[in-house]
């Protein structure tokens, strides 16, 4: 198991905004480098509507957005722990992040977490919830064309933003997935409701959940093991080994492998397969990268990665 990716070992994915795309045959083209300094980036993400990039910081301090073709790159948030499996709202507008913070007691010093709702093009940001010394990232949720929040290990302070647009409030009335989380821990993956009540769907250490396009199954890893199990917590079925997979579709699925020395990465490159497992084809070959964190666009034409050697985010034409 790689030491730096027990980091992510809780995480929260709030529902997809893949569009339906036909099968990938797995080439990779047009490999662009998007940032080009001395930070060392990692967790791409688009945002729903594809014209926008968030990441963060090696080590999740800090968040960054620049447009998808590099440019306009802007440091909107500096503050400890914010890029931890930051979320975008499905209007694009706002990003939901968890901070980390250390306050002063009585008893010493105490661990500190709140959500907050960080407008993408502005960086204000608004504070959802009371601080707590545990607090998994919170999710969002739409109801009757309002954001909000659920935030399972705390008590959510605003309830609702800024109403979602008409066209958009119709568009996610018709996704029945939208409303739907995880929240893990070493011990358990949990799928949370649109309320914020949990389940437990795997037993085991499990990290980076994500479901499936169409809602049904949700691929995870259990340890060194990517998993795709089906809602309902049965049909659990090992598929293969490596890191951080994302569905391309609703049948395929891009992870990444990597090695290490126990204390650095040495190696990685990027891969495809069936959700069954079957038909794994290398998209990257390369001897001057360690590829890691993919990230599909919501129109599945595109990939953003990162490569650990030099910190730096890419992004290539998937076919």
């Amino acid at each position: 198991m790689k030491k730096i990716l027990l980091m992510t070992a809780a995480l929260v994915i709030g529902g997809q905004f893949l569009v339906a795309q036909n099968s990938k045959s797995g080439i990779l083209s047009n490999v662009t480098r998007l940032t080009n300094d001395n930070v060392k980036y990692e967790n791409p993400r688009w945002s729903p509507d594809g014209t926008k990039i968030a990441f963060t910081q090696f080590g999740y301090d800090g968040l960054y957005i620049m447009n998808a073709n590099g440019s306009a790159k802007e440091q909107i948030l500096s503050s400890s722990g914010v890029g931890y499996m930051f979320q975008w709202s499905a209007d694009s507008k706002e990003i939901l992040v968890r901070d980390t913070r250390w306050l002063e007691t009585a008893d010493g010093a105490m661990r500190a977490h709140a959500a907050w709702a960080v407008n993408s093009t502005n960086g204000t940001t608004t504070r959802m919830s009371e601080d707590a010394e545990y607090m998994q990232p919170a999710a969002w949720r739409y109801t009757n064309g309002v954001k909000s929040i659920v935030a399972p290990d705390t008590k959510v302070l605003k309830p609702s933003l800024t109403p979602l647009s008409k066209t958009m409030a119709k568009t996610l009335a018709g996704n029945k997935f939208i409303n739907t989380s995880f929240i893990t821990d070493f011990e358990h993956l949990y799928i949370v409701d649109a309320l914020g009540n949990k389940r437990v769907l795997n037993e085991g250490p499990s990290f980076c959940p994500a479901l499936s396009p169409d809602g049904k199954k949700v691929v995870f890893n259990q340890m060194d093991d990517i998993c795709v199990i089906n809602v309902d917590g049965t049909g659990k079925k090992i598929i293969g080994r490596g890191f951080n997979p994302t569905w391309v579709n609703n049948s395929q699925i891009i992870f990444e492998k990597t090695e290490d020395d126990g204390h650095e990465y040495t190696a990685g490159e990027l891969y495809i397969m069936n959700a069954d497992g079957n038909n794994v084809k290398a998209l990257t070959a390369t001897s001057n990268r360690i590829e890691m964190n993919p990230c599909i666009s919501p129109d599945g034409s595109k990939i953003v990665f990162t490569s650990f050697t030099d910190g730096q985010i890419y992004v290539a034409d998937l076919k």
